[in-house]
């Protein structure tokens, strides 16, 4: 069964690009294997991450993420059934600060926001995914 879970966490130390570059990597590569899709985010030392795939994949997938050491206050916000993907593109897209433009700014306070250490309520569980699809094609377009 298709699954999608999101989360927030603050990040141990500064996001330099070789820091991100290796996260990055070792994501695509565990993903292609896992057939885990998704996106990554990051903003001002803060990670926003959505995970798809086999509902067991993904959760093996958060078990790893929660025990890495470059972050902390891992969230989850998002634990739920997916109809179909939404980020089927690639095994890990990536936004950083630099791809979430001006224009996205009250997207982005609402990103900031998700990090309250609460899972989202049922009804917002769409508001999760949707934000992140936004920010990503915000970012998309730009290039």
């Amino acid at each position: 069964m298709l699954h999608h879970l999101a989360y927030v966490s603050q990040s141990q130390g500064p996001l330099t690009p070789e820091l991100l570059s290796n996260i990055l990597e070792s994501s695509q590569r565990n993903n292609e294997r896992d057939e885990i899709t998704g996106i990554l985010m990051c903003h001002d030392q803060l990670f926003f991450q959505v995970l798809e795939g086999e509902k067991s994949a993904v959760e093996q997938c958060y078990a790893r993420i929660g025990v890495d050491s470059r972050h902390t206050s891992v969230s989850l916000i998002l634990d739920d059934v997916a109809e179909s993907r939404a980020f089927s593109g690639s095994t890990m897209e990536y936004v950083g600060p630099d791809g979430i433009s001006q224009d996205t700014n009250d997207l982005r306070k609402s990103l900031i926001d998700l990090n309250r250490g609460k899972k989202a309520m049922d009804s917002d569980s769409r508001i999760v995914l949707d934000l992140a699809n936004l920010i990503f094609k915000d970012s998309r377009a730009q290039i």
